[in-house]
């Protein structure tokens, strides 16, 4: 489509979302700076956008990000397009198989949403409720759906993240994050050791797209006491990739070839 057909303050508006969404909180002048916008564009674009809700600014530094009003356009869109609906027989057949809480998840800025679930039959269990967003760096979905991507763009969605230590085994700073996605990617799936909850034990794996960018993960999440011994976790291990990639493969997704995504990591870093 020409240039000459497009509305430049739409534009601009959308491209300050995206930022945003990408960096995560942001002033006038980062903003501008960034995209190359006069402060004065930046601020109108922000003010309409805000009178509409889908940024808001905190109180306190004044710095603007994406509201919730976006996730639950995202939300409306992944129940029309149907993930959770064609996730479901994978999820479900895993829930089978492990006798525990089984949730699908998306990456929404600096969050890893939950966007279906199965309940365990377990008399101990965990429940993970619908739209519930968790910090993407102390979760196993959340690092699952960081893992696959170059550590360059890693590093720019968590700026500003602050690492707060919520539980016994938490990654409590970006080159330790960093060091577990590699070893993430090596072995196909993530793990939660009460890194976000005392007690609680989660395996999660990638779903990819054709062109092998993580589009969701699925987990599995345990009261820790309920995994006695390794060979335990080897085998839930297990059973929570093969859901993934079997889940991958009904869409048409590959899982990246592992030396060329290495690779990649590398050179963006």
């Amino acid at each position: 489509m020409s240039s000459s057909n497009l509305n430049k303050s739409v534009v601009k508006a959308l491209e300050i979302i995206e930022l945003l969404d990408a960096q995560g909180a942001m002033g006038i002048t980062e903003i501008a700076n960034r995209l190359t916008m006069d402060k004065s564009s930046v601020f109108r674009a922000l003010n309409t956008l805000k009178s509409k809700h889908y940024v808001r600014q905190d109180h306190d530094t004044l710095k603007y990000s994406n509201s919730y009003k976006l996730f639950e356009m995202g939300h409306n869109v992944v129940r029309e397009t149907g993930l959770p609906k064609m996730a479901y027989r994978f999820m479900r057949q895993l829930s089978r198989d492990v006798d525990g809480a089984v949730s699908l998840g998306v990456r929404d800025g600096v969050k890893a949403v939950y966007i279906d679930k199965i309940e365990s039959d377990a008399t101990v269990r965990v429940s993970m409720k619908i739209g519930q967003s968790l910090p993407l760096y102390c979760t196993g979905m959340g690092k699952a759906l960081l893992a696959w991507m170059p550590d360059k763009k890693v590093c720019d969605i968590l700026r500003g993240v602050q690492f707060v230590k919520s539980g016994p085994n938490t990654l409590d700073n970006l080159e330790g994050l960093l060091a577990n996605l590699a070893e993430i990617r090596e072995r196909g799936y993530s793990i939660d050791n009460e890194e976000h909850i005392p007690g609680l034990f989660c395996i999660a794996a990638p779903v990819f797209d054709a062109s092998g960018d993580t589009i969701a993960a699925i987990s599995v999440a345990h009261v820790k006491i309920m995994l006695p011994d390794q060979p335990s976790v080897d085998s839930l291990s297990m059973k929570v990739m093969g859901a993934a990639d079997d889940f991958t493969s009904s869409l048409g997704g590959r899982r990246p070839n592992q030396k060329n995504m290495a690779a990649q990591v590398l050179d963006r870093r």
